[in-house]
């Protein structure tokens, strides 16, 4: 080996160190949040009235009652176990997740995805909610091409034994401080999933990401 021949081996070898060097530093710090803080509890209930009206007569007064009862809260009618995107190519596994002290929504490590446990399950009315990382310890997370899903995607739930398919009827970017809570923590309205993870520009100042990516997927009866 020549004289010239090692010195431009070394030198390729600290370009390669100097590009390793810059990823590592650039690369998000691990943030075991979802940056997400969640409604604490979600209660399910529903009202149901009954009206009876009796008339004797013509000249006899009408009476009327009415009853008002309060069903118990919906049973999960899935534990989900895992998610599957075939457009990107998700297959992850789910566990239950809830809150840490501070109100952030805990999250599991990078290649799982959470399910809020403190909010409906998939399949049941309201929004069932899954976050994962985008990116977590230097590794991919779960949901990092969840921004490249497409309304019209299909998203499939497996869970106790059966599987539950939704389609993706949104997905919006929005600033962290500007996520409305109440719309995708709730038990009420049709069966739904909301898909979150984190998105937009990495803050190192806060160590976080300025904004979620947040997918909406509705059931297929």
């Amino acid at each position: 080996m020549t004289p010239a021949t090692s010195r431009a081996l070394l030198a390729l070898s600290l370009l390669l160190l100097v590009a390793v060097a810059l990823a590592w530093i650039s690369w998000p710090d691990d943030d075991p949040r979802a940056d997400l803080r969640a409604v604490r509890s979600i209660a399910a209930t529903s009202t149901s009235t009954t009206t009876s009206t009796t008339t004797s007569t013509p000249a006899a007064s009408s009476t009327s009652s009415t009853t008002t009862t309060t069903a118990p809260p919906l049973q999960p009618l899935v534990l989900p176990v895992r998610v599957q995107i075939p457009s990107i190519g998700l297959d992850a596994p789910v566990v239950a997740v809830a809150l840490q002290p501070d109100g952030q929504m805990e999250l599991p490590p990078a290649a799982d995805v959470g399910w809020y446990e403190l909010g409906p399950s998939p399949g049941q009315p309201g929004s069932a909610v899954l976050a994962a990382h985008v990116d977590y310890a230097g590794q991919r997370g779960a949901f990092f091409d969840l921004r490249s899903v497409a309304p019209g995607a299909e998203v499939l739930v497996e869970g106790d034994g059966t599987s539950r398919r939704f389609i993706v009827s949104s997905r919006e970017q929005v600033a962290k401080d500007a996520v409305r809570l109440e719309r995708y923590f709730t038990a009420q309205g049709p069966a739904r999933i909301t898909l979150i993870t984190c998105g937009g520009v990495f803050d190192r100042g806060v160590g976080h990401y300025r904004d979620n990516v947040i997918l909406t997927a509705d059931l297929v009866p």
